[in-house]
């Protein structure tokens, strides 16, 4: 893609270049093409044996043309994520927007088929990081938090005081991996390190970043603060070179070769996501059905404010569309699964008063 005519004049303005800062032109196209040949090798895909895809005649989700039209202003560029998403969610069974962050980024420097054949490996060494109920997701961010109580123990604490859910955050580390939170001369570093190391960098990753942003972390008192530093949020944190160096620098000093992860990760579940999908059936029939984002009107929800009494995506929140809404920083924000709670809560108050009113109504 980066070899396209008229590439920079139709994509310079949209979101995924916003974080290139002159990366990209100072490198020179050839050696960002070569780059990510060489992921491609690190994780065993010999470009001579890649084949064409035969894409089927299914008419794409809304999601994926929605998400195209966020992502390019080419309209092949977009024909093209389009057709990825739509292949690969018939490949996977199912589809989560971190596939079309990574999807994209890949775009810039190989073709349709080098970018579908990569995708396939990391879902790989990823399983299931890209469904919309992400287990094995879920099951790594609490891993993470897990070990992040060994390595920084007053960061984790200060975020569990303040009610953060580590899927919230680290889903934009390893499911959209990075792309949207690092700047380009970082973002390929961290690339660079994902194919080499794999799945266990992602975590060395994470408790680096901890590390290195532990004084602004623990000086945040908002939920807003936290979230906007955890996922690098350069509009809202102002976050200097050799701090996003740092967090690559140092990641090789953290040593989590000593823990058993197969085991961390079983106990993980069985501790915080094993219930919730055995009473998943019965949540279903006595928590309100949550309509898409109430601001874009398209994505699953994520979050709740209380101040503004709607169901919102972190992409909304992220993008600040807030502001059309009367949404300030000040406000309010849960997870989806708190509000879930608080809503079948306050069902569960409600049948006890009701019994209760009656009860009291009784003659005896």
């Amino acid at each position: 893609m980066l070899r396209l005519e008229n590439f920079w004049e139709d994509e310079c303005q949209q979101p995924l270049l916003r974080l290139d800062r002159g990366f990209i032109k100072e490198e020179g196209v050839d050696k960002i093409i070569e780059r990510m040949g060489k992921w491609r090798e690190l994780i065993g895909i010999k470009d001579s044996e890649i084949t064409p895809v035969v894409y089927g005649t299914e008419e794409p989700q809304r999601i994926f043309v929605l998400d195209a039209e966020r992502t390019f202003q080419n309209i092949d560029s977009k024909a093209k994520l389009v057709r990825i998403l739509n292949y690969l969610n018939k490949q996977f069974g199912d589809y989560q927007q971190g596939l079309s962050y990574v999807a994209s980024f890949l775009m810039l420097g190989m073709d349709e088929h080098q970018a579908i054949v990569t995708l396939e490996e990391i879902n790989k060494m990823l399983p299931g990081y890209w469904k919309h109920e992400a287990t094995n997701f879920g099951i790594e961010a609490f891993t993470f938090y897990h070990i992040l109580g060994d390595f920084h123990p007053e960061v984790k604490a200060h975020l569990t005081k303040h009610l953060i859910d580590p899927a919230t955050f680290c889903q934009r580390w390893f499911s959209g991996l990075c792309v949207h939170c690092l700047p380009f001369r970082q973002l390929f570093r961290f690339y660079d390190q994902f194919f080499e190391n794999g799945r266990e960098f992602l975590l060395r990753f994470g408790i680096s970043l901890m590390g290195v942003f532990s004084k602004q972390l623990l000086a945040a008192n908002s939920y807003n603060q936290l979230y906007s530093l955890l996922v690098l949020d350069y509009k809202v944190v102002e976050i200097s070179e050799d701090q996003y160096n740092a967090i690559f620098d140092e990641a090789s000093n953290y040593d989590i070769s000593k823990y058993d992860l197969p085991t961390i990760r079983q106990e993980q579940f069985d501790k915080h996501l094993k219930a919730r999908f055995e009473s998943s059936a019965k949540a279903l029939q006595e928590v309100e059905a949550i309509d898409d984002c109430q601001w874009c009107l398209d994505n699953l929800p994520e979050l709740y404010c209380i101040d503004c009494a709607v169901v919102i995506c972190q992409d909304c929140v992220d993008d600040g569309k807030g502001d059309e809404h009367n949404h300030t920083d000040e406000h309010k924000v849960i997870t989806l699964e708190e509000y879930e709670d608080r809503q079948a809560e306050l069902k569960k108050k409600k049948t006890d008063d009701d019994i209760t009113a009656k009860l009291s109504n009784l003659s005896i």
